[in-house]
């Protein structure tokens, strides 16, 4: 595999003069490739089987562009610094400065992009790698072992993960410039757990709780940890915490946005908060008024909240047929398929609290309800075959089943009328006839048929409004955000549910392995670091993207390159990497497009230059 490897490189690799400077994390590249001795002459399998065995290789490692980009930002942001100024470690005693060693598990996820490394796999992998370039330090790969992660994941959860992530976060604006801004989404998602966890059962344990809860994964027969974020409207993440595996939402969001301000508080400053329903409840809008610590927040209305006034509101609305145009409200406005919305909006108090719950209209319908109907009727007439197929000894017994159909579509959008057809039939009796008995029997039958299905009106109209509206709710003053605008900042809430799905992508974490509940904690809050990164990239190539005075055709199939995401971009470097062979660097691109990794890294903000 090296020796195919490397007639590639011979064969394809076009040189081009060259110099790129990642901040420090690689000195200078060879801009030539000269064609290694051992590989001259070689035509036949016989010459091939003879340079295999005479152990002439020079010894090769590859580091990835998708490991050194990342590398980039964390040295910017000053992370080894931070972990090792802020644990308990001796120098003489360790190996590896703890620093490192978390850098290697927030590096971890980019090594491949189509795969899950589990802890004890970083040896495995800093084995092949030039750990000069990536840690600034040549170091032997068992100096990576699981026990040193693990002594390094203790000491971590030691200092507190919640300090150390926002202490983290912080440096993002400090050192690169990036507005802290003064929108944040706030929201929480489940992770699975495979292992024992035998010490959350324990009388007197106090920490991280693996348990059963409500699985956003989908899984509820597993056990599971709770994580909760909180983002800026660019969706870099500020504020992380690990939550037990029962954590309700409903008590977490506001203590979490008042530990956010007070991690901020400097920083904070006419912030509106963004949460889902969850955020509204009696309770918690004592904490969200209270006169000291007042928070503006939007959040979609409960339907059950506050004598429904969610339904209410939508039935005034309609029945005072005011609606205001707002057109477009969010992504693809120029686009003439982009849903346009109408809306109406109301002065409520609310628990004491005046509010404002805003009503936006679908008006180009909702093409939800259409679908509903049709696969509601389709179920309903298979319900009837189903339970009517066979015919009923008596007619109390049809009447039952009637009443039992009606009981089970309670809530349909559709009218159902049965009657029931008697039938008498001759049946032969069993056995042998005596004398003089008749030799058939008349027995009646009773058949159950749908006489007519017909839509509820009253309930296609309830529902037609329940799809096609949304219900806000906020005490932002309309003088500061029209209703137009509360509606758009609701909709980014999708940027903290994107941060999730990538959290959960096989290549950066899914399901928990370790056996440690403050090991678990304490990874999560490193691949928390790693998805930072991920959406550091995303950021600063879009933005340096709308600077590009033409299109750059750098996609796939030299495509127009147009938002991209973190893991297009990783995918795109992963065609990159450098060869260190014998001391000497070479970059080798696969594709043999080295001036698309020129542009790729301009994008990213690495410096580079040429000549």
């Amino acid at each position: 595999m090296l020796f195919f490897t490397l007639f590639l490189m011979n064969r394809f690799y076009n040189t081009i003069p060259i110099k790129y400077d990642l901040s420090n994390i690689f000195n200078k590249l060879i801009t030539k490739y000269k064609e290694s001795p051992f590989m001259k002459s070689v035509s036949d399998c016989y010459n091939i089987s003879k340079h295999l065995n005479t152990n002439e290789f020079p010894q090769t490692k590859t580091t990835p562009f998708t490991v050194l980009a990342p590398k980039h930002y964390l040295d910017r942001i000053d992370f080894e610094a931070i972990i090792n100024n802020n644990i308990r470690w001796d120098r003489d005693q360790w190996r590896v400065p703890p620093g490192t060693l978390a850098l290697s598990l927030v590096l971890t996820p980019f090594f491949r992009a189509d795969k899950r490394y589990p802890l004890c796999s970083v040896e495995e992998i800093v084995e092949f790698v030039d750990t000069k370039l990536v840690f600034g330090k040549e170091y032997p790969h068992s100096y990576f072992n699981d026990d040193c992660l693990g002594l390094l994941l203790d000491r971590v959860h030691e200092a507190g993960c919640v300090g150390l992530f926002s202490m983290i976060a912080s440096q993002v604006f400090a050192k690169l410039k990036i507005p802290f801004g003064s929108i944040f989404q706030v929201d929480t998602t489940s992770h699975v757990y495979y292992g024992d966890s035998k010490i959350c059962e324990e009388e007197n344990y106090e920490g991280l709780k693996v348990t059963y809860g409500y699985s956003k994964d989908k899984h509820p027969e597993k056990k599971q940890v709770m994580s909760g974020m909180i983002t800026n409207e660019l969706g870099i993440p500020l504020y992380t915490e690990i939550l037990d595996g029962n954590t309700s939402d409903t008590v977490w969001l506001p203590d979490a946005i008042c530990h956010f301000r007070n991690l901020f508080g400097e920083m904070y400053s006419d912030s509106i908060f963004i949460a889902d329903s969850k955020l509204v409840s009696k309770k918690n809008f004592g904490i969200l008024f209270d006169e000291k610590n007042h928070f503006s927040f939007i959040s979609r209305c409960p339907e059950n909240f506050c004598s429904k006034i969610a339904e209410k509101t939508v039935d005034e609305a309609y029945s005072r047929n005011k609606w205001e145009y707002v057109g477009p409200c969010c992504k693809d406005e120029e686009s003439k398929r982009a849903t346009k919305y109408e809306v109406q909006g109301f002065e409520k108090i609310v628990h004491g609290n005046e509010c404002r719950v805003v009503v936006f209209r679908n008006i180009d319908g909702d093409e939800r309800l259409v679908h509903e109907i049709k696969k509601e009727r389709e179920t309903i007439e298979e319900g009837v075959k189903k339970e009517f197929k066979k015919p009923f000894a008596c007619e109390a017994d049809a009447k039952k089943a009637i009443d039992e159909f009606a009981k089970k579509y309670k809530n349909s959008l559709f009218n159902t009328e049965f009657e029931i057809h008697k039938e008498s039939i001759e049946k032969k009796p069993r056995g042998r006839p005596s004398k003089g008995q008749e030799k058939f029997e008349i027995i009646s039958e009773f058949y159950v048929k749908l006489k007519s299905l017909e839509q509820n009106k009253e309930k296609v109209e309830k529902r037609s409004r329940s799809l096609e509206t949304v219900v806000l709710i906020t005490n932002v003053p309309s003088d500061i955000k029209g209703d137009k605008e509360i509606f758009q900042i609701y909709k980014n809430q999708q940027v903290v549910e994107m941060n999730f799905e990538e959290l959960k992508k096989p290549s950066m974490f899914y399901s928990i392995f370790l056996e440690k509940p403050e090991r678990i904690e304490a990874m999560l809050m490193l691949l928390h670091v790693s998805l930072l990164v991920r959406v550091l990239m995303r950021v600063i190539a879009r933005e340096n993207l709308k600077k590009e005075k033409e299109p750059l055709r750098i996609d796939f199939g030299r495509s127009i390159l147009k938002n991209p995401t973190a893991e297009k971009l990783l995918r795109l470097l992963s065609f990159h990497s450098i060869i260190t062979m014998d001391g000497k660097q070479i970059v080798f691109a696969k594709n043999g497009k080295v001036d698309h990794l020129r542009k790729l890294l301009q994008l990213l903000g690495l410096s580079l230059e040429s000549g």
